[in-house]
């Protein structure tokens, strides 16, 4: 082939409706890189990348060795879609390399089902996973594998904080119980009112799950003049979507308050879909 290397990005996520409890998800590409690297031969790996590669080995019938370095700038375990940007970052990049006719639709197919056989998400996050390669903003059905709508979000300022607070799973049937809400919802969303329904998402989450101290800047960063706010994924990150320029007063109260936060913005389309 003739190729040493290949590097290629993806980017972490903010959702806009969380798809545990009717499958019916949504996410938003956020401007944090995750950089994968792949090349020939061994280096080392964790368990997450050896697990993707012995899935693709056993899937694809390759037996050869393979290098895969990754350089992430989403916090790991935060809620902002960090082990679906990897997954389908890993799987894109080394089909390609491998000399595979795939498309990144396909590549987030594969990255929910090794994400959900690995344990590391619940639904297998279709939709954070096909957000994290095609950019902008999708809504997709995580059972049947299917995106049901691709969106451009416009250029918006968002500011995160929350990422190194704990993560809150133990409740997580919580959110399983909404799932008539959530269909509400995800109609909403359909329906073209992207950032009301990314809000409630965000404010259901961290009611159910126990961010109470996300609930109360979720409420400043509304007055504060926020398009949307909420908790991302299953926490435990806090974003506040603002219009360019906006955001300063938030993030003063964040600094006086949480002590810690990144400012970054959303990601246009970079793959259409018909």
């Amino acid at each position: 082939m003739g190729l040493m290397s290949r590097e290629y990005i993806t980017y972490g996520g903010i959702s806009i409706i969380n798809a545990i409890p009717a499958w019916l998800g949504g996410s938003l590409a956020i401007d944090l890189k995750v950089k994968t690297r792949i090349s020939e031969g061994s280096c080392e790996a964790n368990d997450f990348i050896k697990f993707i590669l012995n899935y693709l080995g056993s899937k694809f019938g390759f037996k050869r060795e393979i290098c895969v370095e990754v350089n992430s700038e989403v916090p790991q375990g935060s809620g902002l879609k960090s082990n679906s940007a990897v997954a389908v970052g890993v799987i894109y990049n080394l089909l390609r390399f491998l000399g595979k006719d795939a498309g990144p639709v396909e590549a987030a197919k594969l990255a929910a089902e090794v994400t959900k056989i690995h344990g590391s998400s619940i639904t297998g996050a279709f939709d954070d996973a096909s957000a994290a390669i095609l950019g902008g903003a999708v809504l997709t059905d995580n059972k049947s594998l299917r995106i049901i709508r691709q969106l451009n979000p416009g250029s918006l300022t968002v500011v995160i904080t929350g990422y190194m607070e704990k993560k809150r799973l133990q409740v997580i049937d919580r959110l399983r119980v909404l799932s008539g809400i959530y269909q509400v919802l995800f109609d909403m969303a359909l329906g073209g009112d992207l950032w009301r329904a990314a809000t409630i998402n965000g404010i259901l989450v961290a009611e159910s799950l126990g961010y109470h101290n996300a609930l109360e800047s979720i409420g400043v960063a509304l007055r504060l003049g926020a398009v949307a706010s909420g908790v991302s994924g299953n926490g435990p990150s806090v974003y506040a979507v603002f219009k360019p320029g906006e955001e300063g007063p938030f993030i003063d109260y964040i600094r006086s308050t949480w002590g810690y936060y990144l400012v970054t913005s959303l990601v246009g389309i970079r793959y259409s879909i018909s």
